[in-house]
């Protein structure tokens, strides 16, 4: 297996740029509420976010010279997903890595562990969810894998994987599903609208969903 995968296949560009009208929340409703990553990764700054095709890395602990090839491998549209063995005392990514990142189009930084140079990366605007802030610096020595799958979040990421960002968090959209799920979430957002609609007309989440009625159904009255 060579340490580098570059052959492997991205979901059409048209169905990614419509996931950017596309919540977490949404997406992971629509996926039957799975693939969320682990909720303690995220935005470094709230309002922060991310779509894209996976680029994925896998590091050793306290070492980034496998991030850097991940972010020499990526292009306009990836977001890196980096594993770094989910141990957060450790910074590695900063401010120039987020500059060479964002003048190569790449949309974002998903990793496991601390980055540093917080503020800079948040002037700079690109958007990055990790586990916190650490100022520790990574040695340059070991190489890991990249564009392999990796155990990232509770999940298995993907090459060309789907990644979602927002306030509420990350989930990946596995690629092979992409147009499906991508159908199912638009199609939520529709329902979700005319919902909003129907609340905004006086009528309340109790009565909308029938919840009395549902209860009473199941031998339970709780007088209202």
């Amino acid at each position: 297996m060579k340490a580098v995968n570059l052959d492997f296949k991205k979901p059409d560009k048209s169905i990614v740029e419509q996931f950017r009208n596309v919540s977490v929340a949404t997406a992971h409703e629509a996926m039957g509420r799975k693939n969320y990553i682990d909720p303690q990764i995220r935005q470094l700054y709230p309002g922060m976010k991310i779509c894209g095709t996976a680029i994925t890395c896998e590091c050793h602990e306290m070492d980034n010279i496998t991030l850097h090839a991940a972010l020499h491998i990526a292009g306009e549209g990836d977001v890196i997903v980096c594993t770094m063995g989910d141990y957060t005392e450790q910074g590695p990514f900063g401010d120039c890595m987020a500059t060479c990142a964002k003048s190569k189009g790449i949309n974002g930084l998903v990793i496991d562990s601390g980055v540093r140079d917080g503020e800079t990366i948040k002037e700079i605007g690109f958007p990055v969810f990790s586990k916190g802030h650490c100022i520790n610096g990574t040695v340059k020595s070991e190489f890991g894998t990249v564009n392999h799958p990796i155990a990232f979040g509770g999940q298995v990421v993907n090459p060309g994987d789907i990644i979602i960002g927002d306030d509420d968090g990350v989930v990946v959209v596995p690629k092979e599903i992409a147009a499906e799920v991508l159908e199912a979430s638009l199609k939520r957002l529709e329902n979700e609208e005319k919902i909003r609609a129907t609340f905004l007309s006086g009528v309340d989440s109790w009565i909308f969903s029938g919840f009395g009625e549902k209860l009473k159904a199941r031998g339970i009255d709780i007088g209202i």
